[in-house]
């Protein structure tokens, strides 16, 4: 996705407050990290990691994590 296909994405969608990325990470305050990564995101557009993340909840919404969690002892 490029820049502006995150933004036009996460413009108008409905974020849960949590969302379950993968087996070990859960994101919390989702409206606010996708805030904040998309104002960093247009600030630098050398900054990978913040298209990273992006595309990472992107990935989550589209299709949720419905495995085990990692097991605690």
């Amino acid at each position: 996705m490029t820049d502006e296909e995150l933004i036009i994405y996460f413009e108008d969608a409905k974020l849960p407050e949590t969302l379950r990325l993968d087996r070990a990470t859960t994101q919390f305050n989702l409206q606010e990290t996708v805030k904040r990564n998309l104002e960093t995101m247009m600030a630098d557009p050398r900054d990978h990691r913040c298209r990273h993340r992006l595309k990472r909840i992107v990935e989550a919404i589209e299709r949720p994590y419905d495995g085990p969690e990692i097991p605690r002892f």
